[in-house]
């Protein structure tokens, strides 16, 4: 009888025992019962792009990241219970979480604390758990202008669990996290159009030489381009445009050509500030932009030369050169603008992207 009222008593400690929470000491262990690797399935979504700095290399988005994960601890009886999922929200989720095993996941490229930060847990019978975050943050990219302002910018957010190895815990988005997955269709940047979103895994070195899971959540942005049709080019084109007014224009001497001229690369000089200080990295990156401005410098130039250069034969009728200086500006001052139209077209076609 003492032997049976001892087992009695000790299945009584066991059952209470199982639907205690986790203990502090166990908490940070890895779920019993499961198999290794632990599956953390994570979703995510942009629910806002609120800025981006090209040159700096940051964009500040409002997310929503959605883990799921799987821990024997937490089951229940839901027939006893009344219901098949507890609900915490705020502090009440913060709360929990604090006493409960979590995966630990981070955005390796955050930077700083995350803000207006708000989250929900959802427990299940089964042990599942769900944990959503919405928060807003700056993360750091790497961001090429070369194209600008025909760009398109991956932004990268690369998810990791610093605290466990590959063999312990893997990072996947399965196909219903997918769908769960996407960009908002507005967004706060005005410039900028959202194309795709997608997953790609990997694996990355951690201290002790071990190999730790990685998910890249990449959000593809394209510049509207067309948006910098007035701001830029326009300008560009009114200041080269001047060229042609000097090649044509009868009875200009030379020397308002070569006022206009130097008055023509004063003015590009001073776009080319502009541009730099109102969209920075246009200017100081090779950007068509960059390269447009560089080649209208030798082109003015070119065609302040020229046309010293054939002044000279074309003023003095006795000259043996004359029939031909004058043939040569015939053709001059409609070739050279043609060419450099053709080049600048060029340079910004190549730069769109396929």
């Amino acid at each position: 009888m003492k032997r049976l009222a001892l087992l009695l008593l000790l299945g009584l400690f066991a059952i209470g025992a199982s639907s205690l929470p986790v203990r502090a000491a166990d908490k940070d262990a890895l779920p019993p019962g499961v198999e290794l690797p632990i599956r953390v399935r994570v979703a995510f979504r942009v629910l806002n792009v609120l800025q981006v700095a090209e040159v700096a290399g940051q964009a500040r988005l409002y997310v929503e990241v959605t883990q799921r994960w799987s821990d024997p601890r937490l089951r229940y009886d839901a027939v006893a219970a009344g219901f098949g999922r507890t609900d915490r929200v705020g502090g009440d989720a913060d709360a929990y979480l604090a006493s409960i095993w979590t995966p630990g996941l981070t955005v390796d490229n955050q930077i700083g604390n995350p803000e207006s930060r708000t989250v929900a847990i959802s427990t299940y019978a089964n042990g599942d758990v769900v944990l959503i975050e919405r928060y807003e943050g700056n993360f750091r990219f790497r961001m090429n202008m070369d194209a600008f302002p025909f760009d398109t910018q991956d932004l990268t957010l690369s998810f990791s669990l610093p605290r466990y190895a590959k063999q312990d815990a893997l990072l996947i988005a399965t196909e219903a996290d997918r769908q769960l997955s996407g960009i908002d269709d507005r967004l706060s940047v005005v410039d900028w159009s959202a194309v795709r979103l997608r997953f790609a895994n990997e694996e990355a070195m951690g201290w002790n030489a071990r190999s730790y899971s990685r998910l890249n959540a990449t959000v593809t942005m394209t510049r509207l381009s067309e948006r910098y049709l007035l701001r830029i080019f326009i300008p560009i084109i009114a200041v080269l445009a001047v060229s042609i007014f000097v090649m044509w224009s009868p009875g200009m001497s030379e020397k308002d050509k070569g006022g206009l001229i130097f008055s023509s690369l004063l003015a590009l000089a001073a776009l080319s500030f502009t541009f730099e200080s109102s969209f920075p990295g246009s200017i100081s990156l090779n950007s068509p932009v960059a390269q447009i401005i560089s080649l209208g410098y030798l082109y003015l130039v070119l065609v302040l030369m020229i046309e010293a250069t054939l002044s000279v034969g074309r003023g003095d009728p006795q000259a043996r050169c004359h029939v031909f200086c004058v043939e040569a500006r015939r053709q001059v001052r409609w070739a050279l603008p043609a060419i450099m139209t053709i080049v600048c077209l060029g340079v910004a076609v190549r730069a769109i992207p396929a």
